[in-house]
């Protein structure tokens, strides 16, 4: 009989994150696939990797050990070194679990490289995350993988013309469970919302080199009625309508969506990652209906019927107006919930399906 491939999945976070390659695991898991879920190492000389343990129904974690990242900054063979010391505990693991033939599924990242580059010498079939613009680098590992899985639909249509077939199209997903009805800004307001005024709107991740600053500084000046949430441990700019949150769990997003105006992506255009990015927090501002302002994203073009658009501070104010002006019962809230639920991570389930057939890799053949 047949069954779906297993998977090993790399990433260069940890499963609370919730990224693309956590949302990557899920999907695989629920295709059939029993999935080996690495964590981003930890120095031995600071603590002790997650041992191996079940967190998903098919999906196993464990935390992985090495002398340091610093040291994968030395190019006298410490990053080979660290690689096989990962390596041999990689497949200790597929070992415990008992993995047949697994694919091998890796975003961007340095140290993946001489780490890819062990796991090819064993002969796994290695499948590249490509989850944004290429950066320095990015293109040794779209020529080392034997498949790149691309999000942006313009960095798709870019590097197709030069690579081929070895290039695949997927979707961005949401991190919210198809389960979660969308209240919008309905929903009673917790103590940490209540004492933030209305209108609100809100970035729900930390502002680091993604946002543009200057712009949402000289808006948010002249506009001091309107209030600014982002997560992070301090304020992104010393303004009284600044407001920082904690960061919360996938499963929690929407206690946050439910209590703001208008979902937030001042994007800096002017860097090309953010410019053909496609960012994971547009589909839960859909999931939960709530009227979304961008810069104009190359990615999100496709949406600039239910997206107020805007350049720069003027352009983004008057798009902010232009959402909290968006009727109640606008028609607008239910497309985007309708868009967010086509971005379900069963969704991305049946794409990787169809990648992985194209292929004749989503299979392997077990004894009856």
């Amino acid at each position: 009989m047949d069954s779906m491939r297993d998977a090993i999945v790399v990433s260069g976070w940890n499963w609370e994150t919730f990224n693309v390659p956590e949302r990557v695991a899920l999907a695989l898991a629920s295709l059939g696939s029993r999935v080996l879920y690495c964590e981003n190492p930890v120095s031995r000389l600071r603590g002790r990797g997650r041992p191996l343990e079940e967190i998903e129904s098919r999906v196993y974690r464990f935390g992985p050990e090495f002398f340091g990242h610093r040291l994968n900054m030395i190019p006298l063979g410490f990053p080979q070194l660290q690689a096989r010391i990962v390596a041999d505990q990689v497949i200790q693991n597929v070992s415990k679990l008992n993995l047949k033939d697994p694919l091998f599924i890796y975003p961007h990242g340095e140290f993946f490289v001489p780490l890819c580059r062990e796991f090819k010498r064993k002969g796994f079939f290695l499948i590249h995350v490509c989850m944004d613009y290429p950066e320095p680098g990015q293109e040794k590992h779209i020529q080392l993988s034997d498949l790149t899985i691309v999000i942006p639909k313009s960095v798709f249509h870019q590097l197709r013309p030069k690579y081929g077939d070895k290039i695949a199209l997927i979707p961005q997903v949401t991190a919210m469970l198809s389960s979660d009805c969308p209240v919008g800004g309905n929903a009673r307001a917790s103590d940490e919302f209540s004492a933030i005024p209305r209108p609100r709107f809100g970035y729900i991740g930390p502002v680091t080199d993604r946002l543009n600053v200057k712009a949402l500084g000289k808006m948010l000046r002249a506009r001091p009625d309107w209030q600014f949430i982002h997560f992070g441990a301090a304020k992104c700019l010393p303004l009284p309508n600044v407001h920082v949150i904690a960061w919360r769990a996938p499963g929690k997003l929407k206690d946050v969506t439910a209590n703001l105006d208008v979902g937030f992506m001042p994007y800096d255009c002017y860097s090309n990652k953010n410019f053909h990015c496609m960012p994971l927090k547009v589909f839960d501002y859909f999931h939960a209906g709530l009227p979304v302002v961008s810069t104009p994203i190359v990615n999100l073009w496709e949406y600039s019927d239910i997206i107020y658009f805007g350049d720069d501070a003027e352009e983004l104010s008057r798009a902010v107006q232009s959402a909290l002006d968006e009727p109640a019962d606008s028609p607008k809230k239910s497309a985007r919930i309708a868009i967010a639920r086509e971005h379900s991570i069963e969704g991305l389930a049946e794409c990787l399906h169809r990648v992985l057939s194209s292929r004749g890799l989503h299979v392997r053949q077990t004894e009856c």
